[in-house]
């Protein structure tokens, strides 16, 4: 696995590495007329290429950070080998997440793997292991306490806005974009109890039918202008390629409030203007301020985090023993391959020399050649793939 992560990149730098569908389709396509494997994991706080064989994708990601005028400097991680597995279980499993044990990152791996498999840009051993790594997710969130509460970043973002202005109740509340971080909003602020709230879409149908079941009000894009000026909270996360919220729409919506307009941009990239932060009235807040305010790992028990990651090593070794079952399955095929032949000319043999055999006893000899030889087989086959 090589890329970065928020562990090690502001959003800024993040914001740069935002691939859309069709660039990725471009890209595996690309990787898979080259006989080449890859798996592109691509989210508002990460951006991993995860690949197996011979064929180093380090190089590629640098040059490809370049093109878009990023500088790496120590953002870039690098990881190989069980490492680089275990690194993905933990991500899968949330624990290497802004907030801890999120639930969206887990989704988020499973489309990213179903494009790579559809792309044909996966191998038997890539299939072992991202198939193990989402199970093992799913498990944590079953059978510890990570799932009983379950967050997201959505969850996080309403919670700190709410301590921001202080509390939810009576505020009226402005969100843009219908996509799973929008939805995520809705449910947050549906759960705090928020009764003033709309929500605002390019997609009028989409809008309305999110809105409906989260107990807000639908509105097309023309009418954000209007919104902003009666908002209290603004929660943005289109999914655009660029800022759809300028510094001067803010500023125009702040200069008629008394108290400051509580801005959460939740996109990479940053879908609302940076230098909104200038603007007097406006408290303007990203995923790198979410991280900073939230604290993750602060109220994460400790039993909790030890529940999972005893799971995490159990699911480690058991795919070790699959996938060392995989390395061995060629040369066990071969070997039971030659047992048969071998079965086949000694039944041959011994049935030329007992001319007088009925069909029943001919069958005999020659069930009788093939069990011994399995027999014999079992105990190598066992020993090669413990080895």
């Amino acid at each position: 696995m090589v890329g970065i992560s928020h562990h090690t990149a502001d959003v800024g730098l993040r914001e740069r590495f935002a691939f859309d569908p069709a660039e990725l389709d471009v890209l595996l396509a690309r990787e898979r007329a080259a006989g080449r494997n890859l798996l592109l994991l691509a989210t508002c706080n990460r951006c991993e290429l995860y690949w197996s064989g011979s064929n180093d994708y380090q190089a590629w990601f640098e040059d490809f950070a370049r093109g878009r005028d990023a500088r790496l400097a120590e953002a870039l991680v690098r990881v190989d080998g069980v490492a680089a597995v275990s690194h993905l279980f933990t991500v899968a499993a949330g624990l290497d997440s802004q907030v801890l044990g999120e639930t969206e990152i887990l989704g988020q791996v499973r489309r990213a793997f179903d494009a790579a498999r559809a792309a044909g840009t996966t191998t038997r051993e890539m299939d072992a292991i991202f198939s193990s790594a989402l199970s093992t997710g799913r498990r944590i969130r079953r059978e510890t306490s990570l799932g009983r509460h379950p967050a997201s970043v959505s969850s996080a973002a309403v919670e700190v806005a709410a301590r921001e202005c202080g509390g939810i109740g009576g505020r009226t509340v402005l969100v843009l974009g219908a996509g799973e971080a929008a939805e995520g909003v809705l449910r947050s602020l549906h759960q705090c109890g928020a009764a003033s709230v709309s929500l605002v879409n390019r997609n009028p149908d989409r809008a309305r039918a999110l809105a409906a079941a989260w107990d807000a009000s639908a509105h097309g894009w023309d009418e954000l202008g209007g919104l902003l000026p009666t908002a209290d909270l603004v929660f943005v996360a289109t999914g655009a390629s660029r800022p759809v919220v300028s510094a001067a729409q803010l500023a125009a919506a702040a200069g008629v409030r008394a108290e400051p307009l509580v801005t959460m941009d939740l996109s990479v990239p940053r879908n609302v203007a940076p230098e909104a932060r200038q603007v007097p009235g406006v408290h303007l807040y990203d995923l790198d301020d979410l991280q900073r305010l939230c604290c993750p790992a602060a109220g994460a028990p400790a039993a909790a985090l030890r529940d999972a990651e005893l799971l995490l090593h159990e699911e480690l070794a058991r795919l070790d023993q699959q996938l060392r079952g995989l390395a061995a399955a060629p040369r066990l095929a071969e070997l039971h391959r030659h047992g048969a032949e071998v079965a086949e000319q000694e039944a041959a043999r011994a049935l030329a020399q007992l001319a007088n055999l009925s069909d029943r006893e001919r069958l005999i000899v020659k069930e009788m050649a093939d069990r011994l030889v399995r027999r014999v087989l079992y105990p190598v086959s066992r020993s090669m793939r413990e080895e």
